[in-house]
């Protein structure tokens, strides 16, 4: 998750506290050492309690699916180590630190699912779902709405599908390039060609066209359903 620093004028910098509201990361700000929850994009204690944070878009993919895609990128490197010591923490049942605050079974707890809509109307997006479908022309809260997912990747991205006064429908496209490498697109009525990583039109009548980015997470069910007990699952 990824957040602008500016806040009220003022530009923060922020550090992680060490604290933890149902097994999720609490941040302070180092300038009113106001603290905020990274879930909910809001300051929860100090001087900016209640203050949301303006989101900044991220994609959860791989770097070889990016660079792919975005072969001139900026990388930033933390180390030299690519071992992951959560490595056993996503293969057992165990549900955090402490567990789960709303133990929901509609779904299997460490389930990864793409979370939207937020305090309007959640609703999760399960990865076993998208799966099968990969591209999902749907509306959350009243937005026209396209979900993304490529298995190889686990990667899973949303956009508006509303683009001046037209709301598009979209379909997947795979271009085989040669020797066993092939480009993903999402195609709409038109034949313009969307770039799935940044949603940009590459071809066609919207070329050059950008889709707006849908706030969206990626997450374990049990860290979803925690926050939103409410939430809607996709397909149920």
């Amino acid at each position: 998750m990824g957040y602008s620093r500016e806040v009220n004028g003022e530009t923060l910098t922020f550090g992680v506290s060490g604290k933890l509201t149902m097994n999720a990361l609490i941040m302070y700000d180092r300038q009113t050492r106001s603290l905020w929850s990274h879930f909910l994009s809001e300051g929860i204690e100090g001087e900016y309690k209640g203050v949301k944070l303006t989101n900044v878009p991220l994609v959860l993919t791989t770097w070889e699916e990016w660079r792919t895609s975005f072969p001139e990128t900026k990388a930033l490197l933390k180390g030299e180590s690519s071992f992951d010591p959560y490595t056993s923490y996503y293969i057992r049942d165990d549900a955090g630190v402490i567990g789960e605050s709303n133990r929901d079974e509609r779904l299997y707890g460490k389930e990864i699912v793409l979370g939207a809509g937020f305090d309007d109307g959640a609703i999760a997006f399960p990865h076993t779902a998208l799966q099968e479908e990969q591209v999902i022309n749907t509306e959350i809260n009243g937005e026209p709405v396209v979900v993304y997912y490529e298995s190889q990747t686990s990667t899973a991205i949303a956009y508006s599908r509303t683009v001046g006064e037209d709301t598009l429908e979209f379909s997947l496209e795979i271009e085989e390039e040669g020797e066993g490498v092939s480009r993903r697109w999402m195609v709409d009525a038109s034949g313009s060609r969307w770039l799935p990583l940044n949603g940009q039109a590459w071809s066609g009548d919207f070329q050059g066209t950008r889709l707006d980015p849908v706030h969206a997470v990626n997450v374990f069910w049990f860290a979803w359903s925690d926050f939103y007990p409410e939430t809607e699952i996709y397909g149920q």
